[in-house]
């Protein structure tokens, strides 16, 4: 299966091609909205028998994508895609300050 980057800091770099494709939208429109804001994430640690694991949510536009990851490797074990809860809720957005990027960097924590 697939591997993703671990950041060192308990953040998931997921590529923005990735993403857009999982969640089902140009690349084009996914970055416009990354750099804009539109696009949120989240990192939560698993805990109990989930420990050892990560689960990495992006929302965009009413859609969501999750995946779950081995957190020592990056290893993907699960994949999941849904409605979600539409843009205006969510974590806070992911990309770098004034720009986005061609990866979303996570954490779980606001990171702009």
């Amino acid at each position: 299966m697939e591997r993703l980057e671990l950041d060192g800091e308990g953040g998931v770099v997921i590529p923005a091609e990735w993403a857009a494709e999982r969640l089902g939208v140009p690349l084009r429109s996914f970055l416009a909205d990354l750099r804009s804001g539109r696009v949120f994430s989240l990192v939560e640690r698993g805990e109990g028998e989930d420990a050892g694991r990560l689960r990495a949510t992006l929302r965009h536009r009413g859609r969501e994508f999750r995946v779950v990851l081995e957190a020592a490797t990056g290893r993907v074990l699960a994949t999941d895609q849904r409605p979600g809860p539409g843009p205006a809720a969510g974590p806070p957005p992911c990309g770098r300050p004034g720009g986005g990027g061609s990866a979303c960097r996570t954490e779980g924590r606001d990171r702009r």
